[in-house]
């Protein structure tokens, strides 16, 4: 079962690769050029029970990377804070990556509003890492629009591919 989640989250990966949406990358440019490069990771939050891959690439001498973030839906066998009861799981969804800025080994950035899963409320996302190398390390804060729910928070990382 594992293999084929993997495999069908590869090959959404591909088809998101294809077409990955642009995202401004501010900060000075020797910030801006540590990030030269193709990354892939992770997320992953135990408040929301999701998960998903987070991939981008930014070329020598752009501000521009290009690149998304999938979510998965909640595992099976994890327990459920559905705000809405029954609410359906709904398949893989490709987020945007906004904008994100670096300053000192600090990336920061947002994900574009997107629907919850659980609420029909939009979330809003920000994200904060560190980049250490070719990895970066961080958190990320879920807010609920238009509800009262308290903000969820999670973990990211990614790893510069190497070249080829």
């Amino acid at each position: 079962m594992r293999t084929t989640w993997v495999g069908a989250l590869g090959l959404l990966a591909m088809g998101c690769a294809l077409n990955p949406a642009p995202v401004p990358v501010e900060g000075p440019k020797e910030d801006v050029r540590a990030l030269v490069g193709e990354w892939v990771g992770e997320y992953r939050s135990i408040e929301t029970g999701r998960s998903g891959s987070i991939m981008f690439t930014l070329a020598a001498g752009s501000d521009t990377a290009f690149g998304d973030v999938v979510m998965v839906p909640k595992e099976p066998g994890m327990i459920q804070h559905d705000a809405m009861p029954g609410a359906a799981r709904q398949a893989q969804q490709v987020l945007t990556i906004r904008f994100v800025r670096v300053v000192d080994g600090t990336v920061v950035g947002t994900i574009d509003p997107y629907p919850s899963p659980d609420c029909g409320c939009q979330l809003l996302t920000t994200f904060r890492g560190q980049l250490v190398g070719n990895r970066i390390e961080g958190t990320f804060t879920i807010h609920h629009s238009g509800h009262e729910m308290v903000a969820q928070k999670g973990s990211w990382w990614a790893s510069r591919t190497p070249a080829k």
